[in-house]
């Protein structure tokens, strides 16, 4: 686990508690964007996310960005986190409940694209350990196999959730068509999440 340096630990969290009002009346601010995009690279190379929980209240995510060597170091970093009114924290991106599957982003080029994947389609194999291989079906994407799998991993992420995803989700590959014997089981990617609680519930 990378090691949390427990001085910077207490100084992000004071600091997000004390701004932590403003940013559930306005959590797209962009100055307190802007600074806790600078708090969190202090701490390496991670993500972090800011989205709508429960009655009305807000989740905090900082993400080990797919990195399961990370994780560790986010639960920890989470459990130093400080009773905020109207905040839920979290060591990973959660599924999205209201997630639509379409979403802008910027491909390598830094040109903003436009990605949908709700006709996406997959296949999954399932290992003894009840972990699964992925073929994979996708509509184009305007950019280079980089642009292309960070797509895929923001498409599964906010159908599965971070640590799902990690989890199970071993490998992935993209395929133009299925194999024959396989073609009746492929499966419109926003139905995954429930595929894979019937499978393994």
């Amino acid at each position: 686990m990378e090691k949390i340096d427990s001085d910077s630990l207490i100084k992000f969290w004071d600091w997000f508690k004390s701004v932590s009002k403003d940013l559930l009346v306005d959590p797209t601010r962009s100055d307190l964007i802007y600074q806790i995009d600078s708090r969190i690279n202090k701490f390496g190379r991670f993500d972090w996310e800011i989205g709508p929980w429960k009655e009305e209240t807000y989740y905090f995510t900082i993400s080990p960005n797919l990195d399961t060597a990370k994780l560790e170091f986010t639960r920890e970093f989470v459990k130093n986190a400080p009773k905020c009114a109207g905040w839920h924290f979290l060591p990973s991106k959660p599924p999205k409940s209201d997630w639509q599957g379409i979403w802008k982003m910027r491909n390598e080029m830094g040109k903003e694209i436009l990605v949908d994947s709700n006709n996406w389609k997959y296949i999954l194999y399932e290992f003894q350990d009840e972990t699964f291989d992925m073929d994979i079906m996708i509509d184009a994407v305007d950019g280079d196999n980089d642009t292309i799998n960070t797509a895929i991993d923001i498409a599964l992420t906010g159908y599965l959730g971070e640590e799902t995803f990690m989890q199970l989700i071993k490998n992935i590959k993209i395929v133009s068509s299925f194999d024959v014997g396989y073609q009746s089981t492929a499966t419109l990617i926003k139905h995954i999440k429930k595929h894979i609680e019937s499978i393994l519930h």
